[in-house]
């Protein structure tokens, strides 16, 4: 008997736990260490919740069927294998959709120009609203919606079968062209501030490293096909399933993953792994200067100006000199010894 259901339980169950690790250290980061949580954060912490459920009906689906012919189930497990394929579909949808627009809330903190603040709404805009169409769509695909597990997912009372796989094949589409724009866009944002080339590329990186979900959108679009399968779904689809596990799982990790910086800053800092670090800075407090002691954005991210740093822990509303800028930045050479406190941008 052929079953591949352990390879999909494997994969689940490695994303369950790689997922819950990273929100979790992003929990961490944001909340407690930087205390900067931001509606971004909001919208992970439920990408993770809608992925956890999705990962659960998967499970279960595995346990009936998920993996095998249908030859080789009895009627009761193969429609109950094809209760969680449904509620699987739902939560996928729904989860894909939170996981883009935490990545645009996470962008929109350090986006200044307006071009690029309409174009991550419009993006996060077109991501919701096709995204509650398209699961308005699996819900409602079949009348009543008991047919598609009592039956079969491809029948007289449900959508024609092709109809629904060129929807996943658009919103596949547009997830890519949402994640590409999301994975770029940074470099705009990023170059035009005041930072040497070196630490724009880094933090460019890091910040379209967000969006690398979009590679397994693009290895998951062969394996749509096997969703008009009229006579051994649950063995067709096996292939759709695990792409579709791995697709926001790696996206919610990558996401988690950018934000991070503070906490390796920390780790190091109390090491004493970073010598330089610990002549420089004091506790992430502050950054030694010739203009005084002030308040580092480095601390609290990547190094950069305050703008840019309101995804790491400071708020867009404060705003630093680009003399300031200047002197974090070569703040590794200040010889001065620290001097009264300076007001930053008022």
């Amino acid at each position: 008997m052929e079953d591949r259901g352990p390879q999909v339980l494997a994969v689940a169950v490695f994303f369950f736990a790689l997922t819950w690790l990273a929100v979790g250290l992003r929990v961490y980061v944001r909340a407690i260490l930087i205390k900067s949580w931001g509606t971004d954060d909001w919208a992970m912490a439920l990408a993770l919740a809608m992925f956890t459920c999705y990962l659960c009906c998967q499970i279960g689906g595995v346990h009936y069927g998920t993996g095998r012919h249908n030859a080789d189930l009895s009627q009761h497990d193969m429609e109950t294998a094809l209760h969680f394929w449904y509620y699987c579909e739902i939560f996928y949808v729904v989860s894909s959709t939170c996981l883009k627009v935490a990545v645009g809330l996470f962008l929109l903190r350090i986006a200044v120009r307006k071009p690029h603040v309409w174009m991550l709404h419009a993006f996060n805009g077109a991501s919701v609203v096709f995204g509650a169409a398209y699961c308005l769509i699996c819900i409602l695909q079949c009348n009543p919606i008991s047919t598609y597990w009592t039956l079969q997912p491809n029948n007289v009372h449900c959508l024609p079968a092709d109809t629904v796989a060129n929807l996943t094949y658009a919103a596949s589409a547009l997830g890519s062209v949402a994640d590409w724009v999301f994975g770029t866009l940074p470099a705009f944002i990023i170059w035009d501030l005041h930072m040497n080339p070196r630490t724009k590329l880094v933090v460019c990186g890091i910040l379209g490293f967000a969006a690398i979900g979009s590679t397994a959108t693009l290895v998951r679009l062969p394996y749509i096909k096997g969703m008009v399968s009229h006579s051994d779904f649950l063995w067709t689809t096996v292939d759709m399933a695990i792409w579709s596990t791995i697709e926001p799982g790696i996206g919610i990790t990558a996401a988690c993953i950018a934000t991070l910086r503070p906490l390796l800053q920390h780790f190091f800092h109390h090491s004493g792994l970073s010598t330089a670090e610990r002549t420089n800075t004091n506790n992430f407090g502050g950054t030694k200067s010739r203009v005084g002691y002030i308040r580092s954005p480095d601390s609290y991210g990547m190094g950069l100006p305050s703008q840019t740093t309101a995804a790491f822990g400071i708020s867009k509303s404060v705003q630093v000199s680009h003399i300031t800028e200047e002197v974090v930045q070569n703040s590794g050479s200040a010889d001065s010894t620290p001097k009264a406190s300076h007001e930053v941008g008022r």
